[in-house]
């Protein structure tokens, strides 16, 4: 028996999971299989299992590979105690993650798949929660950079940090939603980035 490389072994895990990803954007995850995701992918489904425990399993890596860069981009744009405008961080963050979506295809079908094509029940419901946890990290850094704001007197008289960061979270899932929806660029797309704008303009102190 010829041994594989560990070169040779991440690969085929790379290619196990476009093939997931895939197979779930045009079938959705509950209608997907493991044998669908083994033959989009040229593998046996014991070479899946060798990769993967289960389906969740596989569809946590395929969000990871996503999830990862998210991070670094939000960690980039939102320094919470840098000197500067944190609410610029703020808003440099927001047009970051939509740059991603719209120059990033593998970032836009798993931002798809995650908001419309799985549904968090059965042997996904443990997922939901991760996903919620991944949010909960968002909000976070961004009460964070919110309370970085306060502290330099640039929000608004009566501005609440931890208010602000979860409306701010709020605006942007339901933007990010918006966006994947128009998908011939007609109703937000091409609005997005002065929403982000007027967004962020309406938390300043003169505003």
């Amino acid at each position: 028996m010829v041994r594989r490389t560990k070169a040779e072994t991440a690969q085929t895990r790379q290619e196990i999971i476009a093939a997931a990803r895939r197979v779930f954007a045009e079938h959705g995850v509950s209608h997907s299989s493991l044998a669908d995701i083994a033959k989009e992918a040229g593998v046996t489904r014991g070479a899946i299992y060798w990769h993967f425990k289960n389906k969740p399993d596989l569809f946590f890596a395929m969000m990871e590979q996503v999830s990862v860069p998210l991070v670094h981009i939000i960690d980039e744009n939102l320094p919470v105690q840098n000197p500067g405008d944190p609410l610029r961080g703020i808003q440099s963050s927001m047009v970051e993650i939509l740059r991603l979506l719209r120059e990033d295809e593998v970032a836009r079908t798993t931002f798809e798949i995650v908001n419309s094509k799985c549904e968090y029940v059965n042997e996904f419901s443990r997922l939901d929660s991760r996903v919620t946890r991944t949010g909960c990290a968002y909000i976070q850094k961004l009460t964070g950079a919110y309370g970085d704001a306060h502290r330099k007197g640039l929000l608004r008289p009566g501005a609440d940090p931890e208010q602000y960061a979860l409306d701010s979270y709020l605006f942007m899932k339901g933007l990010i939603n918006l966006w994947l929806a128009d998908i011939e660029g007609s109703i937000i797309r091409d609005k997005a980035e002065a929403l982000i704008e007027s967004h962020i303009s309406m938390r300043y102190t003169s505003a």
